[in-house]
């Protein structure tokens, strides 16, 4: 027990954490990209030749944007989560590397999902890793308000708020059931579910007139 209250212990800037946490979501959008490449031609003059490669990479392309949507619904969601701390001790610091550390593994899901969409394994990995993704961020965001939570947002904060992010990861879970059956019944679960969560929770009134 000893060992865990060290995690209790600390008062870090949050500064740090979120420079620390934009430059690694930073990074993986850039990776996300990076499968997108230029296709070979074997008539480099063929514009049927280019169509048909074009379209072969159109699972690429969704996989790519419905990735960086997803990403950038984590990057928004984690800045609010950190607004909501009045600092970081140890346990949130390490809670925020582990999240990030599977943040940084969604570029392989994303690049296999793109590179056989009509793979049932793939594609219901795919959901898999964004559904635990999902869970660790909401540990994450959990601990900040038990533990860390600035005292004039406490009445702020919805208490339904951990309830109803469980449906993330249930929605991923969803699509990654359904690819066993239908891939492209897959592919709208996780087109639709980021959009439960485009935005984070309405900003508290003291949160706003007391920026962290």
């Amino acid at each position: 027990m000893l060992f865990l209250k060290r995690f209790a212990q600390g008062e870090l800037r949050l500064g740090r954490i979120e420079a620390f946490s934009d430059g690694v979501f930073a990074i993986i959008v850039t990776l996300l990209v990076l499968d997108l490449r230029v296709p070979e031609l074997h008539e480099p003059i063929s514009t049927s030749d280019l169509g048909e490669q074009l379209i072969l990479l159109l699972p690429k392309f969704l996989s790519w944007l419905i990735s960086f949507v997803i990403v950038c619904k984590f990057w928004l969601n984690h800045h609010y989560a950190l607004g909501l701390a009045r600092h970081a001790n140890y346990g949130m610091v390490w809670l925020n590397s582990i999240f990030l550390m599977f943040q940084s593994f969604v570029p392989f899901p994303t690049a296999l999902m793109g590179e056989y969409p009509t793979n049932p394994l793939a594609v219901s990995l795919f959901g898999i890793v964004m559904s635990f993704n999902t869970v660790l961020f909401i540990v994450l965001q959990s601990y900040i308000i038990r533990n860390l939570l600035k005292p004039e947002l406490v009445e702020e904060i919805d208490p339904r708020l951990t309830r109803k992010s469980l449906s993330g990861p249930a929605g991923y879970l969803l699509g990654a059931a359904l690819a066993w059956f239908s891939v492209h019944a897959a592919f709208l679960f996780y087109i639709l579910t980021p959009l439960l969560f485009i935005t984070p929770p309405s900003r508290p009134k003291a949160e706003i007139s007391h920026p962290g």
